[in-house]
């Protein structure tokens, strides 16, 4: 089993003042043997070309003054079978809620950062004079409320000169749209499954169906002793993020999904997982899918006492169910309403 890999140092858990990734996301593709899932069924020609098991995760940033909110998610070192450690292939992995017109640029912009890194690095090895620029492989994971549709390919962003096409810097990014997870052929893990499956879930209106679905359908895992603390983390992760982060997801939705859980499934959630559908059972209301600043702040009080007024005041202002949904995240993990008004001020 593959160790964990160090946390990534991009700015996010030591400066507050910098906005955080989707938790789902990267704790998912943190975890390197999903991470080969996803590739071996997405990309399959790479289990011939690749050696997936000298898989490494990349600590690196992207950021600059100019480009603070762009980070690059997720970047993996990848040696080509049968050659040495210097032989390279990089795959980015860019995580996207929204058809962001300028991705390719964004996506441009880290490949530039990779190459001007790895030439430094071989001019300070002295292996500069059998240098090659190494390939990376870009790939957009997508999941929102309709299909992707900006840019895939950097020249659609470049005006076009009949004559000037051929001297212009041209690529693709391979898309991954969970839009249409559906209509796709699934992923063997069981696991990868579960959890694109909810990625694709978390803006539709019938959230609460395909969740139970889920639920259903990693039960046998559930029930095996052998794989029940793997698939139980794996499911309360997935419960925390259609609470925090689903569009259509309310508390009323998330007493009729415990109801189709098994007792022992719901007993031992962690006490975490459990305020929060404590919380959603005083009312029923529908928050989360409406305004979901009332609960943030319970929350808040809960862990960490009395909410100052200019917190709830700024709160109230944010109409971004994304945003809030991060907000949420960062509420359960800050250990002071200092820290955490700290990220909400930017």
């Amino acid at each position: 089993m593959d160790e964990k890999p160090t946390e990534i140092t991009d700015g996010r858990q030591d400066d507050p003042k910098k906005p955080r990734h989707d938790p789902l996301f990267r704790s998912t593709f943190e975890d390197l043997r999903l991470f080969r899932e996803l590739l071996i069924w997405l990309v399959p020609f790479v289990v011939e070309l690749l050696d997936l098991d000298r898989t490494e995760l990349q600590k690196d940033s992207f950021i600059d003054d100019e480009w603070k909110t762009h980070d690059s998610d997720l970047l993996y070192k990848i040696p080509v079978k049968g050659t040495d450690k210097n032989v390279i292939v990089f795959v980015l992995l860019e995580h996207k809620t929204a058809s962001d017109q300028w991705t390719m640029l964004q996506m441009l912009r880290y490949i530039v950062h990779i190459w001007s890194r790895e030439n430094k690095a071989a001019e300070v090895e002295g292996r500069l004079a059998d240098f090659e620029l190494p390939p990376v492989l870009p790939i957009i994971i997508y999941h929102g409320e309709h299909g992707y549709t900006a840019p895939v390919r950097l020249g659609k962003l470049i005006r076009s000169i009949k004559v000037l096409i051929k001297y212009q810097i041209d690529f693709e990014a391979f898309l991954l749209d969970l839009t249409d997870f559906d209509k796709t052929t699934p992923p063997e893990d069981l696991e990868l499954f579960a959890v694109l499956a909810v990625m694709q879930a978390t803006f539709r209106p019938d959230a609460v169906e395909r969740l139970i679905k889920i639920y259903e359908k990693i039960k046998p895992k559930l029930d095996d002793p052998k794989t029940r603390k793997q698939y139980l983390t794996r499911w309360e992760n997935l419960l925390r993020y259609m609470i925090t982060s689903a569009k259509y997801f309310t508390f009323k939705n998330l007493k009729e999904v415990t109801s189709k859980m098994s007792e022992t499934d719901v007993a031992t959630l962690s006490p975490c997982a459990l305020e929060l559908i404590a919380i959603g059972r005083e009312d029923g209301r529908n928050l989360w899918a409406t305004d979901k600043v009332d609960t943030l702040l319970r929350i808040l009080t809960k862990r960490l006492g009395n909410v100052p007024q200019t917190i709830g005041d700024k709160l109230h202002t944010i109409n971004d169910i994304d945003a809030l949904g991060e907000l949420t995240d960062y509420a359960l993990d800050c250990q002071t309403l200092d820290e955490f008004e700290a990220v909400l001020n930017k």
